[in-house]
């Protein structure tokens, strides 16, 4: 076979190159797909399904190859002709309902070299296919049932998803009726005091708010971006089905990426913010009250006018309302409650009905007084 043409230190450039194939009769290997029709050795004639891609110091280009398609098989004898070809160049016969002749496909490899050539046994494949096809040997991986180990694991884990699943939404909805007494009753309110402070900030120059004062900025990294950095080339292999290959190469553009700086500022703003939680209590037949303790706010509560460093206004309310159940355990359970109107139609000793979940918890939307 002809030497390589270039050097093979390096890998070969966008082109058509020759497939190699090895002859099965003599041993001749690395014969050349468009210039080796037949074997030089002893004469046989080119078998598609040999050929396979090069590595890359194996490459021989394929000069002004005027590439037609792939090859047509003659259904008479089984040789690869030109898909120009109307007749058998071997033994003459109609090439009409020739087939197209099998390929390597796609050969990726990157920004790399071909290091090695895709040559497989092709004999044995086939030998192999008939061994399986007869029975006498059990298509690779397959284990029971002519499904593999693989599959027949997914099977079983899909099988143990649905049983969980199906055991989480019976456990989930699973309710049983009981009954139980009230033993006690009890109700909390709460009011969230706020205070106008200075306060610390720190933000982008562009969320700095209207308001602030004693500003400061430095500037700091704040993100990235991504910038034109070169190129490089990348190459795949195409199989033409005619003895030769097409390498194609694209050149894909590099980025880095770039640092972006702002203003980062530290600031400070009048705010209101949270400083305690005044709380009124009470159980039994107590009635709810909302705590008393907001005429000792520092100025009072504000209403209209600009509030001053200091001030205090009331924030959020807040009410909770328990009621404890017995059941006829003897465990005693707590249920919530954020409406005083859901709360005051129990009392102690009332007898009530509700449903217990899969561990023997009260759902408290289901509690109501018995009868």
């Amino acid at each position: 076979m002809a030497g390589s043409q270039e050097s093979s230190g390096e890998r070969r450039g966008a082109g058509t190159y020759q497939m190699l194939w090895d002859c099965k009769f003599c041993g001749t290997q690395k014969l050349l797909g468009v210039t080796h029709r037949h074997c030089p050795n002893c004469g046989a004639a080119q078998d598609p399904e040999q050929r396979y891609f090069p590595a890359e110091e194996d490459m021989v280009a394929v000069e002004d190859h005027p590439y037609v398609g792939a090859d047509k098989i003659c259904p008479a004898c089984q040789q690869p002709n030109s898909a120009a070809s109307t007749y058998c160049t071997e033994c003459g016969a109609d090439l009409a309902s020739g087939v197209v002749a099998p390929t390597q496909g796609v050969r990726e490899i990157g920004t790399g070299r071909a290091e090695t050539d895709t040559r497989r046994d092709v004999v044995k494949d086939k030998f192999d296919a008939e061994m399986v096809r007869a029975g006498v040997t059990k298509p690779p991986g397959r284990t029971f049932l002519g499904l593999s180990r693989n599959v027949w694991l997914a099977i079983i884990a899909a099988v143990l998803l649905i049983i969980c699943c199906g055991g989480a939404v019976y456990a989930l909805t699973y309710r049983a009726d009981a009954e139980a007494t009230v033993s006690a009753v009890s109700w909390e309110r709460t009011i969230t005091i706020e205070s106008f402070q200075a306060v610390p900030d720190s933000a982008w120059e562009d969320d700095v708010p209207g308001d602030a004062y004693d500003i400061s900025c430095q500037r700091k990294q704040r993100d990235t971006r991504q910038v034109p950095d070169g190129s490089h080339e990348e190459c795949a292999d195409v199989d033409q089905g005619d003895g030769s290959f097409r390498r194609e190469c694209r050149t894909v553009q590099d980025y880095r990426d770039e640092p972006v700086y702002d203003d980062w500022c530290r600031f400070t703003a009048n705010r209101w913010v949270y400083v305690r939680d005044l709380k009124a209590s009470g159980a039994g037949d107590d009635p709810p009250a909302w705590p008393s303790q907001t005429l000792a706010l520092s100025t009072g509560a504000l209403t209209t006018g600009p509030a001053s460093l200091g001030s205090e206004r009331e924030g959020a309310r807040r009410e909770q309302y328990a009621v404890v159940i017995r059941l006829k355990n003897g465990k005693e359970q707590t249920c919530r409650f954020d409406s005083e109107a859901d709360w005051t139609q129990y009392r102690a000793g009332l007898a009530v009905s509700l449903k217990l979940d899969i561990v023997g918890n009260a759902d408290c939307a289901t509690l109501k007084p018995a009868g």
